[in-house]
């Protein structure tokens, strides 16, 4: 149910508002010197690619294009893939597939997403997702590179508009149906049996226009099913030596460490583990959409549509990995800080077995209505309401969006079960892990007996596993928009310089919802301790043969085996040991309303237990816009300018409820967690900002065939929706090396960004030009994440307190190592506390110290880049190619020697496509070349930056016309199974690595004109 403060005007009314107006018309298409004409139906790679530049050359501004190679056919299945082929667009890739975009170095979040002109929600943020929309329902996307007062704000780096297809603008019965089969290469190492190596994906469109082609219908829509293995090596962080603790005392309290660090200020880097892990996803996405469109005359027309998609993600994942607390046994450290070997006695080897399941719902209701009042005047109305969102799809058959559940290798004698005849175990000897510039970090594990006769053992044995924790969470996000738009565009004919004046206002109504829910950790067993052994029976034995083949060292492992079992059994297994109707009570009370500060009743969410949190955002946006569209002659060359204004004011109002954390409890070993307080505490802020936009574009005809552009504009980019969030959280567990609090800032201002463009485009024959631009971007208000350390009234600090500093004395006095596991169980020992219960230290212990963090607009920013393009048809001969690159810098990019950078850009790359094509009436084929360089991700929670190795791919597509109507076509995408790598400041310090293999597809075409 929605709060009536957030959306005072359902559906329903909004679609009566539009139907009682008479004028209205869309005005954001590509601005064009030459007449208007009607679209132009394509068919074939040729064909597509003249008609994508067309729209470059006749656009006023910097615009590029893909448009559909015929109805139901566009060049790549994946949106996300397909821009990427054009100059200075890349993309971020999430699950093996291009998700979001990046152009000219800006990110995700600086670039706009409409579909059929209107602002598009996004469920979680404003940065689109490409994965939600299947490709063959769309016709064309444009990309605006330069902005303009008729375009929504939002777009700094670009504003990409994504159009489908209209009955009325092709009369006639038109249908096109394919079917596709997708295999993935890695399913077939798949663990869960329910992965298919082979997965359908049909899609249909048909449209029609009856009445003497005054009415039209389109329907249009698509299944498919994806079914694939994520392998990936992973470490949680790199903790820097000031973090650690006991590095600077003796063995065998830290252990040996060969220092090599030739960095002035001795900072180096320890990592806290390191893993493999294995998941098996299936994604199911359905696409609709339905189209009506009344043209009672000539001078109007009325378009009603509804658009409709939904993803299911569900992934089964295991992985198995070591943990490390300090170098306790030996360590090396290389020169630029890290630690590139480590070795450690005894302590955590453990399993995590975990299951996700969210579903992903977007819709869109809007009406457009076109009315030429006049010769001279067109007006246009449009508006739509629409929404997205993203919730938890259930776990092991309870509410939740994911869950994990840990098991291990524990210390405790006796215990477990030895083909469920008798008591045995076995605890983890030494665990080593080396860490490259290349490849995967590996990592090594030795195991002793502790059972009655000391025997020694080669490996792992199913009996020496046991529970630990586990924890489960919930999420539901959401995003609305209720958009409305009238527009005038008034033409001038001929007469004089002046040929158009376009001005118009618009609304946007947007509310953005999130709710979470955390379990906290939930006890079977412990660090080390566990509640219970499964029989033997119970796991299931794998190897790691062929495991991470893809990088240069991967496929083969010290260790050989490791044991695992599935998440529904270890879900029931957790719940005999008092992890009841698991996870189902711990969001039980979403539902809860309370009172908000307005005194407007509101409907918010909690959960009873754990770290739970929700907060919502309103954002308002009024514009008004005037744009003329000049035509003239400059010493006998063709001059064609737009010069506009956009006016815009932005009201924000965020509120919340946030579950403060009252104190810390230290649970076992090195695992801390907090403790709640009982009753949500409500927060509120509000923000208001307004912004002048100019814009000029200017293009001359140097030459018939000759094009130089200028372009200057100003444009602004709204924050995160989630550092708008008033609300603090509490993150994670208060591990003593991270103890963090993240808080919202309601009242950031947008970025600003004055952007000026220079090129020139040579369209030296049919099908063929050479074009290389010029671009620099001044941002302001860039936002920059500060830290600063502070304590909470009441929330003590056990690790450091009077109890732990004895425990640590007297194990030192003793010759014990002073682990965290031995510090804890000796303080119990001391105060008679029971060894499965936690401590929460005294009320006299030092308060505990936090980072916390928040974001603040204080930083301006300058980038610049070269693009350079090239696209030649070889005659008749059925051959081209296409190619282009792109070049940034700036003094945005991030530094890996500096500590506490405060500020760099994500995203800013540089970039190349190659493609080679041939077609002729009976096939057609094409070999595309996507490189991206380095990029930096983003921060890590130690501030240090994250950067994603260079990445290429190569796709390849073949069709065969085996009539005028049918068609088969065969796809691969990443031929050559290329992997992906992601590490912390030095390509050594090792975040993660993914490998997804290959896929291909093969599929037929079924064509009705």
């Amino acid at each position: 149910m929605r709060s009536s403060f957030v959306r005072n005007t359902p559906v329903a009314r909004a679609i009566a508002l539009v139907l009682g107006v008479t004028s209205v018309s869309s005005v954001l298409a590509a601005e064009s010197a030459a007449p208007e004409v009607e679209e132009v139906i394509v068919t074939g790679i040729r064909a597509s690619l003249q008609e994508a530049m067309d729209i470059k050359r006749t656009s006023i501004g910097v615009v590029d294009a893909i448009t559909a190679e015929d109805m139901g056919k566009f060049p790549d299945q994946n949106l996300a893939e397909a821009l990427q082929r054009i100059t200075g667009v890349s993309i971020d890739r999430s699950n093996g597939e291009g998700s979001r975009i990046t152009v000219r170095g800006m990110g995700p979040e600086f670039n706009l997403v409409m579909l059929n002109e209107r602002t598009l929600p996004t469920a979680g943020g404003r940065s689109f997702d490409f994965n939600d929309i299947a490709a063959e329902g769309v016709s064309a996307v444009e990309v605006y590179k330069t902005a303009k007062a008729g375009l929504p704000t939002g777009g700094i780096g670009a504003t990409v508009n994504i159009r489908t297809a209209r009955p009325l603008d092709r009369p006639g019965l038109h249908s096109t149906f394919s079917v596709k089969a997708v295999h993935e290469t890695s399913a077939a190492n798949a663990s869960v049996a329910k992965l298919d190596e082979v997965t359908p994906e049909v899609a249909g469109l048909i449209s029609d226009t009856f009445a003497d082609d005054r009415f039209g219908v389109l329907l249009s829509g698509s299944y498919q099913k994806r079914d694939n293995r994520e392998e990936n090596a992973a470490v949680d962080n790199w903790a820097p030596n000031a973090q650690l603790t006991g590095i600077n005392c003796t063995p065998p309290n830290c252990g040996i460490v060969h220092n090599n660090n030739q960095r002035a200020d001795g900072t180096w880097w320890h990592p806290q583990n390191l893993g493999y892990g294995w998941g098996d996803i299936s994604r199911t996405r359905i696409n609709g959409q339905a189209v009506l469109q009344f043209r009672p005359s000539d001078r109007f027309t009325a378009t009603l549509d509804y658009t409709y998609s939904q993803v299911e993600f569900e992934k089964d994942a295991n992985s198995v990995g070591i943990w490390f607390q300090n170098p306790n046994v030996e360590a090396t450290i290389n020169q630029r800080g890290t630690v590139i070997d480590v070795t450690q006695s005894g302590g955590d080897y453990s399993t995590n077995i975990s299951r996700d399941h969210t579903i992903k719902e977007n819709s869109s209701l809007g009406l457009n209505l076109a009315f030429q009042a006049t010769d001279n005047l067109l007006v246009t109305l449009d508006a739509h309401s629409s929404s997205s969102e993203l919730r938890g799809a259930g776990i092991g058959g309870e509410p939740g969006s994911s869950a994990n559940l840990i098991i291990g290798n524990t210390s405790c004698d006796w215990c477990g079960f030895v083909d469920g005849a008798g008591p045995f175990t076995a605890n983890i000897g030494n665990k080593r892990a080396t860490y490259g510039a290349s490849g995967v970090p590996v990592f090594d594990a030795t195991f002793r007996s502790t059972g009655p006769t000391a025997a020694a053992q080669a490996a792992l044995l199913p009996q020496d596993i046991g529970s630990l924790f586990g924890q489960a969470f919930n999420t539901d996000v959401k995003n609305d928009i209720d958009q409305v738009q009238l527009a005038a565009k008034w033409s001038n004919g001929d007469d004089g310089a002046v040929r158009r004046i376009d001005f118009g206002y618009g609304r946007t109504k947007q509310s953005f919802d999130t709710r979470n829910a955390y379990s906290g950790l939930l006890p079977a067993g412990f660090w080390l301790t566990s509640a219970q052994f499964w029989p033997d029976g119970e796991w299931q034995k794998g190897n790691f043969a062929g495991l991470l083949s893809g990088f240069s060292n991967g496929g083969t492992f010290p260790l050989s085996s490791y044991y695992t079992t599935s998440f529904a059994n270890a879900v029931d297994k957790f719940e005999t040991v008092g992890v009841s109707n698991f996870p189902c009570c711990y969001w039980k009370d979403w539902g809860a309303t309370y009172q908000d500060p307005s005194g407007t009743r509101g409907r918010f969410w909690s959960g009873p237990l754990g770290n739970n949190g929700s907060s919502r955002v309103e954002e308002t946006v009024d514009s008004f816009h005037t744009q003329v569209l000049m035509q003239s002659e400059f010493n006998g060359m063709p001059l064609n300018a737009v010069a506009g204004l956009r006016y815009e004011k932005t009201a924000t109002r965020s509120f919340g409820q946030e579950v403060p954390a009252t104190a810390i409890q230290w649970v076992n070993g090195n695992e801390f967690s907090y403790v709640f307080a009982p009753t949500p505490q409500v927060r509120e802020g509000r923000g208001n900002n307004e912004f002048w936009l100019p814009s000029l574009d200017v293009d001359l005809g140097l030459m018939d065939d000759v094009k130089a552009r200028f372009s200057y504009s100003r444009s602004i980019a709204r924050p995160p929706i989630g550092a708008l969030s008033p609300t603090r959280t509490f993150i994670g567990n208060p591990n003593v090396r991270n103890r963090k609090v993240s808080s919202g800032n309601p009242d950031l201002l947008p970025y600003v960004s004055d952007n000026f463009d220079l090129s020139l485009e040579w369209y030296y024959a049919p099908g063929s030009y050479v074009s290389v631009g010029f671009f620099k971007k001044k941002v302001d208000n860039f936002l920059v994440t500060t830290i600063k350390q502070q304590t909470f009234a009441g929330i003590t600090d056990p690790y450091i307190g009077a109890d732990a500093a004895l425990a640590r004395s007297q194990l030192a006095a003793e010759g014990v190592q002073t682990d965290d596991q031995a510090v804890l169980a000796r303080i119990k020992q001391n105060l008679g506390i029971a060894t499965g219960a936690p401590f929460g230290g005294r009320a006299t212990d030092p308060l505990a110290v936090f980072d916390v963090t928040t974001t603040d607009n204080a930083e301006v920013g300058n980038l610049h880049g070269m693009e350079f393009a090239v696209q030649h048809m070889f005659g008749a001969s059925g051959f081209g190619v296409q190619a282009n690159a792109t070049v940034v810098g700036g003094d945005v990019n991030a530094n890996p020697d500096i500590i506490n950078q405060s500020f760099a850009l994500p995203g800013l790359s540089d970039s190349a496509n190659a493609t080679v094509f041939f077609e002729n009436e009976r096939f057609s084929a094409r070999l595309a070349y996507n490189w991206r360089d380095k990029f930096l991700s983003g921060f890590d929670q130690y501030g240090s930056p994250v950067f994603n190795e260079k990445y290429q791919q190569l796709d390849f597509n073949a069709t065969w016309y085996a009539s005028k109507s049918m068609a088969v076509f065969f796809e691969a995408i990443n031929l050559t199974e290329e992997v992906q790598r992601v590490y912390v400041r030095y390509p050594e310090q090792f975040l993660r690595g993914n490998d997804y293999g290959a896929r291909y597809n093969i599929g037929a075409r079924y064509t009705f004109k």
